[in-house]
Parts: C-alpha cells; structure tokens; sequence
C-alpha cells in the first residue's frame, strides 16, 4: 500500500489515479479517502489524487500539542505529501469540513497552487444549523458513539447498500481524538479576512439549491473576481456522491476553462 511518511513520522496513506494537472482531494472528519469513490472516474482527465488525513482510515496518528496546533500539522501533513509526490501547481479539492483545510492550505502556499475547489465550503460557521452539527459531532465522539455518526454519514452518503457498508466500516477505523480535534478547531476556523488573497487563484465554489444553512455561505466568495460559484439544482450537501456526475462535470469544465 503507498504511503508518505512526513517529517513528523506519520505516514499518510493515499491513492493515485490518472494523469494530468493534478487534484487533491481532502475529505471532512470521520469519512476517509473513500468518500470521494465516486470522483475516480476524473482519471480520463486528471491526476487524481486521494489520501486518509492522519487519524483517518490507513494512516498513522500523533495527536497535536494543543488546539492550536491542529490545523497547522494538517497543513504541515498536505505539504509533505504534495512534495513527496512531487505535484506540480496541484488544484486542492475540499468537501464539507475538508474544505477548511483545503482553503487554508490555498491560502498558506497561494504560489504554489494550481487552484481551489470547495463543495459546500464556508470560510468562517455563519448558521446556527452548521454550528449544531460540529456541536452533535463532538457530543457522539465524547460520549463513544462514532458508530452512530458514522452510520449518518454513511446512510447520508450513499448511493448503493455497498456505499454505505464501505463508508461506515472506513469510518470506524478512525481515531476518535483525531476527529474531535478537527471539529474543535473546525468550529473555531475564520478564514475570512484572508480570502481576498484567493483573487491570484481560479476558484469554484459548488453547493447545491437545497443546501441552504450552508449555501448561505456565498456572500463571502461572491466579492471574489476569480471565483465562481456553481448551484446544482434539487441537491443537498452530499453533491460529490449523490450528483458525482454533474459534479465532476462542472469542476471539469471549470479546470479546463481556468487553467
């Protein structure tokens, strides 16, 4: 199995498919690589690009000094395995919560990205809605019940009974801490003043028309000149598997427009 081992020691499994300008994909708390199954099929196109954060799944664990710390190693763990890889200019692709991480890694290394991808991603939590689920998050962790989380997320997900088998046994194979930390800090996590700075990046924003308490969100991509945001029509948060194909589409016509 490949893995990258970062300076820290951990060794962050991942999975490459394709050829092209390459993507990394970065996937919420809890879920692993295998919540972007459905965004393989980018190989014809691209060099795809999927790994488990530390804690997650396949890779290893060291817990962060503090709080503070958390966001910072995670970053610091997406470096190691862009370099180690050798990924020139790679377009950094976040889901849901994944999305924290991958905007401030675009805007920690602006130079050294290609471009930045967000399905239903925020800069700062602007919804009581959104606040509640980092909150109910931490609570099932706390109180050792990620089997419950980790069956929502699966029966939320899926597209097929195999879908939901693979999401929920992957799931549980995370390490609790590793979870709570990042919805801590994930809900702690202000971006905004920053974001002008994605003006030196071709940027695509995606949330679908039924994702409301999050789509809210807009209003703080929108000043940006070169950022587009794309609405799919009667789709909830979970865009990237329960519409992959319009999905995969609009983020493949946005690359080959942009790039």
């Amino acid at each position: 199995m490949p893995y990258i081992e970062t300076p820290k020691g951990i060794k962050l499994y991942y999975e490459t498919f394709g050829q092209g300008r390459p993507i990394v994909f970065i996937h919420p708390p809890l879920t692993g690589h295998v919540i972007f199954k459905y965004q393989e099929k980018l190989d014809k196109s691209f060099q795809v690009v999927l790994y488990d954060l530390r804690g997650h799944g396949r890779s290893g664990y060291l817990p962060s000094q503090s709080q503070e710390h958390v966001f910072p190693d995670h970053l610091g763990d997406l470096k190691a395995l862009i370099d180690g890889l050798k990924l020139e200019n790679p377009v950094v692709a976040g889901y849901s919560a994944g999305g924290q991480l991958a905007l401030s890694y675009a805007l920690a290394y602006t130079e050294r990205v290609g471009g930045l991808v967000l399905s239903g991603g925020y800069p700062t939590i602007d919804s009581l809605l959104l606040a509640w689920e980092y909150q109910i998050g931490r609570m099932l962790i706390r109180a050792k019940k990620k089997n419950v989380l980790s069956s929502i997320l699966a029966n939320s997900h899926k597209v097929t009974e195999a879908d939901k088998k693979m999401l929920y046994t992957y799931a549980m194979k995370s390490n609790d801490k590793a979870v709570l930390d990042l919805y801590i800090s994930g809900k702690r996590f202000n971006e905004v003043e920053r974001l002008p700075r994605l003006n030196r990046l071709p940027a695509l924003i995606l949330y679908g028309t039924r994702d409301r308490f999050i789509s809210r969100h807009k209003k703080y991509f929108e000043p940006l000149s070169r950022t587009k945001i794309v609405f799919i029509d009667r789709a909830s948060h979970q865009i990237l598997t329960h519409q992959h194909e319009i999905f995969n589409q609009a983020l493949t016509r946005f690359l080959n427009e942009n790039l």
